[in-house]
This record gives C-alpha cells, sequence and structure tokens, in this order.
C-alpha cells in the first residue's frame, strides 16, 4: 500500500462519539499493465534461462491483457490469430506464422474516442461482426486492446478497438501504458497505422473537461505530423435533430477540432449503417503507412513514457490530482470533525465512508505516478530481459513457441 501524507482523523478528535475512528484505507484493488521492452525496429530479445521470481507479469488477465491482444487479432468468423492466444495449438502456430500473418499489404486502422462514443459499435458495423460487446451507456465495456480483422475491398484490414481516456474502469495512466504497449511492439515489428478514425458523440450537448482531456491526449501520442491521416468523425445523429447537430458540429469545427483540421484532419458524419463505416475506412486505406508520435519517441529515440509528449501530460494530470485530493481530504476532514461533534451518527458514517473512498482515489493516484516513475527507471535491458523471461515462462508451461 502506499504511504500517503493525508490529513487523518486522530483517535481523539474522534473520542467525542464513543471512539469512532476511520478505518485504514484497504488496498485498491487493479490489475498493472506492464511496459514490455523497446525493441528497434527487427531486434530480438536474446536467450535467457533466467526465472526470476521478481517477474511481475504473471496473472492470468494482465498476460492475456498485453500477450493476447499485442499482435492478435479476431477475424470476422470470431477465431483468433496472432502472437499470443488462447488455446495452446493457437499460441504455437500463431508465434510461427506471425510475419505471415501481418504483411506490408494489410491495413491498420486505430478507432479511439471517448467511452461511449460508439467505438466498438463501428468496428462492428465496419466488420459484418455480431459477437463484439457493446455498450448501451456510458459504462466502457472495452477495457483492454482488441484486434478485429476483416476484408475490405479485398484488403485486410485489422481494426485495433482502444479503451477511452478518462474510462470508467481505467486510469489515464493504465489506459496510455496499455496503448504504449502496444504501440512499442508494433514499431519492433515494423507494424505501422494506416490511419485513426476518432469518434466524437454528436448527442453530447457539450464539449465537457473529459472530452477535451481525450483529445489533448489523442493529439500528443498521435503527432501533429501525423493528423493529416485522422478521421475525427461524429456518431450518434440519430439522437438529435438536425439542428441540434449542425450547431454542435459547427462549434467542434471551429472551436475543439481547429487544430487538427489546420494540420489536415478530415471530418465526417458516420452513422449507424454498415456502409457508413466501411466508407469511412476506405478513407484511410490507401494512406502511406506511419508511426505515432509516441511509437518514435519510444521506439526510436528511447524515451520513456514519462517523458514522451502524451507521458508528460500524464504526469501533469496526476500532479494536478494529487493537488486537488489533498484539498478535498483537508475540507473532508473538518466536516468529518464537525458532524462528530454534533453527534450525528448517520451523517458521520456517510462522510467516513466517502472519506475512504477519497483516500483510495489519492493512493491510486499516487500508485500511477510511481509507477510510471518506476518504469522511466528500468534500463533498457532490464525490460529486454523481462520479456525474455516472460516468453520463457510461457514457453515451459506449452503455451508459446518461440521461433
Amino acid at each position: 500500500m502506499a504511504i500517503i501524507s493525508t490529513p487523518d482523523v486522530s483517535d481523539d478528535e474522534f473520542a467525542m462519539v464513543n471512539s469512532t475512528t476511520l478505518d485504514s484505507p484497504a488496498p485498491v484493488s487493479y490489475q498493472t499493465p506492464k511496459l514490455i521492452s523497446r525493441l528497434q525496429p527487427n531486434q530480438q530479445p536474446s536467450k535467457t534461462n533466467s526465472n526470476s521470481a521478481g517477474d511481475a507479469v504473471t496473472e492470468k488477465s494482465s498476460a492475456s491483457r498485453i500477450d493476447g491482444s499485442i499482435f492478435g487479432s479476431q477475424t470476422n468468423d470470431g477465431s483468433h490469430t496472432g502472437f499470443f492466444q488462447d488455446n495452446v495449438t493457437g499460441l504455437k502456430n500463431g508465434v510461427k506464422s506471425l510475419y505471415k500473418k501481418f504483411t506490408s499489404k494489410d491495413i491498420l486502422i486505430a478507432v479511439m474516442g471517448m467511452t461511449g462514443s460508439g467505438k466498438t459499435t463501428f468496428i462492428a458495423n465496419a466488420t459484418g461482426r455480431t459477437d463484439l460487446k457493446i455498450g448501451h451507456n456510458l459504462t466502457s465495456c472495452t477495457q483492454e486492446i482488441q484486434i478485429i480483422e476483416t476484408i475490405l475491398d479485398g484488403r485486410t484490414v485489422r481494426f485495433v478497438d482502444t479503451p477511452g481516456f478518462s474510462d470508467t474502469y481505467l486510469s489515464d495512466t493504465e489506459v496510455l501504458e496499455m496503448i504504449a504497449d502496444y504501440l512499442s511492439a508494433g514499431y519492433s515489428k515494423e507494424m505501422r497505422l494506416s490511419g485513426i478514425i476518432y469518434l466524437h458523440p454528436i448527442s453530447d450537448n457539450r464539449v465537457t473537461h473529459h472530452a477535451t482531456k481525450n483529445l489533448d491526449m489523442f493529439r500528443k501520442l498521435t503527432g501533429e505530423k501525423n493528423l493529416k491521416n485522422v478521421i475525427l468523425a461524429t456518431s450518434m445523429w440519430d439522437k438529435v435533430t438536425p439542428e441540434e447537430g449542425l450547431n454542435r458540429e459547427l462549434e467542434l469545427k471551429n472551436k475543439f477540432w481547429s487544430v487538427f483540421i489546420a494540420f489536415g484532419a478530415q471530418y465526417c458524419r458516420q452513422d449507424t449503417s454498415a456502409k457508413s463505416a466501411k466508407q469511412i475506412a476506405s478513407m484511410l486505406m490507401d494512406n502511406e503507412p506511419f508511426y505515432l508520435e509516441l511509437q518514435e519517441e519510444m521506439g526510436k529515440d528511447n524515451k520513456a513514457l514519462k517523458d514522451t509528449a502524451a507521458g508528460r501530460e500524464i504526469m501533469s494530470q496526476l500532479s494536478l490530482l494529487k493537488e486537488q485530493q489533498q484539498r478535498e481530504l483537508t475540507e473532508m476532514k473538518e466536516m468529518l470533525l464537525r458532524t462528530a461533534a454534533e453527534e450525528n451518527k448517520a451523517a458521520l458514517a456517510a462522510l467516513k465512508e466517502h472519506y475512504k473512498k477519497m483516500m483510495y482515489g489519492m493512493e491510486k493516484t499516487i500508485s500511477d505516478e510511481r509507477r510510471m516513475n518506476e518504469e522511466a527507471a528500468r534500463s533498457s535491458d532490464e525490460k529486454i530481459k523481462e520479456l525474455t523471461e516472460r516468453i520463457h515462462k510461457l514457453e515451459k508451461k506449452g503455451s508459446c513457441v518461440v521461433m
């Protein structure tokens, strides 16, 4: 558990209400994505027989998120292809045929946007898949990167479905680390994107702080020079009147999207039809493949995630969030003391529960910040060793075969 410097409430201060004290916050439970080593294109990790007990990437959910999604994809029939897969036969064949499965002719398109913007729905429409988990409220259904493969105009297209920043269940740090994992792995295998579709629900009656934060993060991990390969697509037009939609569209173009458009980004409307989704995807299929800014910063320049443009933004947000949480905890302490003095037990119990939740949030913020710093401190050799050990352990389990 993180050691947090927060305004605590002493036992003496709570003695006035039958020695009621605040419970210590329980450890926050969440999965910690691990960054893979940043290999240069065509560089392979060296063999090792290390069986270090310190390898933290052994949890099934973490391994599934990172190993299972880095290069793998689901085809239209729901089967899987790629690097690591869910069954032993698929795993063995997946690694051996990795380079055969992804060629320079294949097209990789990322679909990004806030939770509830319709990313998975868009991919389902473009691919004809009916088995994708789609949310119908503001709760995120995409908590890991998913690759969905289809054939469009006779060409193999893989859509990368990503969780958005300000996600329901994942912190922005976790989302960025997850995206960095995938992009770093793609850089090491010379896998480039052909374009990015960024979805925004036109049904939102205002552009929130979370929406602008998403756009800022998206711009920094993409890079201005690559914005010409971006399509800004508004979704959910069936939920607004034509007049409402037009007014919001004009506000987006003139205010929030102006920088993107100035650097060459296109914008369009996306309805709920398969035809619309396929037409938007086809606008990117002939682009020259490119590396995102984050890929070049980490892969070419060998920067730590926290030192990239997107990483610096996350670190700045974490610092501001800590200050805000500190202020709120101070205010909550004062409210707790006043309520305790009034001997209002029902209100005190409710406030104590809220205080604990605030402490959990503070602990999570500090944990995210620490993880970013620890990742930066690890050397490239350590990261290569970590990846190699993970592969070695999977081999011992019969889960994969390394060429």
